[in-house]
């Protein structure tokens, strides 16, 4: 049967990244020229609504025998929740999100005895920016993000990887230069959910699984960013620690998880 990663193996890597590489040359060049300042959130939703077009239209370029890409994505769409365990999705998401929080607690506290310097938002700043800045958020890091960093880190680099290296290596690489892709207080917990979002694909095989998981959990940062329940938990000192403690328990389980399920290969 045809699947999606047939598709996906007949994208050439080097053609992608250098079409990427280029959007972000002409987007950081646009500035320059025409005196306009691009927004970090609006040059992320002009690259990645790029990026979605280009890879719409150079995989529905490809043909295996009359199966298009339209109709195999609509059979992996419609086996998508077959395949994801959603006691495992939602495990997922909240153990990383506890781990995320612990670490920007921790650091929070160390830049409060000036150890080190760190100011930024645990899930974003929403009390003062308007609905539209809301709604380009919300297109740009929930919906977009997840298709095209999916697509990218497992859907190309993971299975490239893997035909180059071994399944350990094609994980841990391409779920480190997933996490330095963000930022600072970040990189750690994506790291963590990029080797989790791996595992599920290969043991799923299905890139729509990975998608979902990621689209869930920015989705669910997303509304506690609009919640402000950051703020709250910050002047709480037994909140703080009650994650703290939950997210060493709940890691500890999931690192558990990700020895026992880890994959031997990858097809």
């Amino acid at each position: 049967m045809i699947r999606l990663n047939d598709f996906l193996d007949r994208l050439s890597l080097i053609k992608v990244l250098s079409f990427f590489l280029l959007i972000i040359l002409i987007l950081t060049l646009i500035p320059m020229v025409i005196k306009i300042h691009l927004g970090n959130l609006f040059f992320k939703f002009v690259l990645y609504g790029i990026m979605l077009l280009f890879f719409a239209y150079e995989l529905n370029k490809i043909d295996f025998d009359g199966i298009s890409f339209k109709s195999a994505l609509r059979k992996e769409y419609d086996s998508i929740f077959n395949v994801a365990d959603i006691s495992h999705v939602s495990f997922i998401v909240i153990a990383n999100m506890l781990f995320v929080s612990a670490i920007y607690f921790i650091l929070k506290y160390l830049s409060h005895l000036s150890i080190i310097g760190f100011d930024s938002p645990l899930f974003g700043d929403f009390t003062t920016v308007s609905i539209s800045i809301l709604a380009l958020y919300f297109l740009t890091v929930v919906l977009l993000s997840p298709i095209i960093e999916e697509l990218l880190f497992r859907g190309l680099l993971l299975r490239r990887f893997n035909k180059e290296l071994n399944v350990t290596l094609a994980i841990l690489i391409s779920s480190i230069l997933f996490g330095l892709c963000h930022n600072f207080g970040g990189i750690l917990g994506a790291i963590l959910f990029g080797i989790c979002v791996a595992i599920l694909y290969i043991k799923s095989k299905n890139i729509l699984v990975p998608i979902f998981v990621h689209f869930l959990n920015n989705l669910v940062s997303f509304l506690f960013a609009l919640s402000g329940i950051e703020y709250l938990i910050q002047s709480n000192l037994l909140a703080i620690i009650l994650i703290i403690l939950l997210a060493i328990a709940s890691n500890f389980v999931l690192f558990k998880a990700i020895f026992s399920e880890w994959p031997k290969d990858m097809e």
